[in-house]
């Protein structure tokens, strides 16, 4: 996967750097203490994660995907001392909002209620929430994203979303 610059998401006004929120896919070691060293890295560096996960286990490696916001500068410094540590293999930084990032997301409406994705999202879908049956969206996380505020707007009882391996 070739790296996107991102597009900023706001200026941080005590350095005058922008902000780009990064997905990254970190292949590392399935052993005690591999995901508590990925996080340790971006937050020992005062960048919050939105978003952890594993899965796509292979072999005796997962794959952690993590979604935060930061300067290209400390993006930059995450990525090699994500490189450095034991264990991690390899290392795919991408911005977030890149057509690169999939996502699938599920939608659970109020009882009878129906909701379908806004004519402006790009995502492929199935299920009827007026049937009460839940909403499932697959598209960019962009998109997906945009479909669960949507739904959460409408009065969605639940929605969640996952990242997708690159």
């Amino acid at each position: 996967m070739e790296r996107i610059s991102g597009t900023p998401i706001r200026d941080l006004a005590s350095t005058g750097q922008v902000r780009v929120r990064y997905v990254a896919y970190v292949r590392a070691a399935d052993r005690p203490g591999s995901l508590t060293a990925v996080a340790e890295v971006i937050s020992g560096r005062g960048v919050s994660i939105e978003f952890f996960a594993t899965g796509d286990r292979r072999g005796n490696n997962v794959l952690l995907t993590l979604v935060f916001a930061t300067s290209h500068r400390l993006q930059s410094l995450i990525e090699r001392t994500l490189l450095g540590l034991s264990g991690v293999e390899e290392v795919t930084m991408v911005s977030a909002d890149s057509p690169q990032v999939r996502a699938a997301g599920v939608v659970h409406a109020l009882a009878g209620r129906r909701f379908v994705p806004p004519p402006d999202t790009a995502v492929t879908w199935s299920g009827d929430t007026s049937l009460d049956q839940p909403l499932l969206v697959e598209g960019t996380l962009i998109d997906v994203e945009a479909v669960m505020d949507a739904a959460r707007r409408d009065g969605a009882v639940l929605t969640s979303w996952m990242l997708l391996p690159p």
